[in-house]
């Protein structure tokens, strides 16, 4: 916004330097235009004045196209490359700590692990949500070697009852790097502590989303730090908390 704002200043300003002429005694004004009591001498015709009002404006519209431009390319620039929160579930100090642990983690292991909160009801509809997670995949560099936390605050329709919050999803060319390591029970027995709604009501979903995400983390960084640990069911806090400190995570 910013950008834009001061590119159409700078627009503005190509205005007077293209078309506006010093009549001099502090007076500027359009050519072909006086002030009362004043004749201009060779004044420029009506005619050339529109052109040049015209330029002007073409000037200023293409500067506010390049600005725009410009404002969606820094703005691509500075999003988060590991978590994505469309619906708030997240507090601004949580996603920062996230970005910074999960920056961590593929720095120390090249392992990739990444939070997704996707808009609201949005998993329902399956093109759409493809659709959606294209462009975030792409700017994320998830893949089939990648980690996600899909959390999302969903209701049964019927009920209205909530349903769990979050899923961990591996891709497959990990799950064969880590085999018999990073099991299945690990990864249900994550989202069925940290996304089970009465969980969620108790601690939030800013916490929940956290826990479960530090809980992974040091899973992952126990998987590199160790070729033989085995993990078969969620770590407990003081283990989490132990592999975190070991990596300044």
């Amino acid at each position: 916004m910013a950008t834009a704002r001061s590119a159409a200043g700078a627009a503005f300003l190509v205005v007077p330097f293209f078309a506006f002429v010093n009549l001099g005694n502090g007076f500027m004004s359009l050519p072909d235009t006086a002030p009362a009591g004043r004749v201009l001498s060779g004044g420029m015709g009506s005619e050339r004045r529109r052109s040049w009002i015209a330029l002007a404006g073409a000037i200023a519209s293409e500067m506010g196209v390049e600005a725009s431009a410009k404002a969606e390319e820094e703005s691509a620039a500075s999003a988060s490359l590991y978590v994505v929160d469309e619906t708030n579930l997240l507090a601004p100090s949580t996603e920062k700590y996230l970005e910074r642990l999960l920056k961590k983690l593929q720095a120390d292991t090249g392992l990739k692990l990444r939070v997704i909160c996707p808009p609201r009801d949005l998993q329902t509809d399956r093109d759409a949500f493809q659709e959606y997670l294209r462009p975030i995949s792409k700017r994320l560099g998830t893949d089939s070697a990648s980690v996600v936390i899909l959390a999302e605050e969903r209701f049964q329709k019927r009920t209205g009852r909530p349903l769990p919050l979050m899923t961990v999803q591996v891709g497959f060319r990990l799950q064969e790097r880590f085999q018999y390591r990073l099991t299945n029970d690990y990864i249900l027995s994550v989202a069925d502590k940290y996304g089970f709604p009465p969980t969620v009501d108790r601690i939030g979903p800013d916490l929940a989303i956290q826990e479960a995400t530090k809980n992974v983390a040091a899973c992952l960084f126990g998987l590199s730090d160790d070729t033989t640990k085995r993990f078969l069911r969620v770590l407990p806090e003081e283990q989490v908390l132990k592999i975190l400190q070991k990596h300044n995570a």
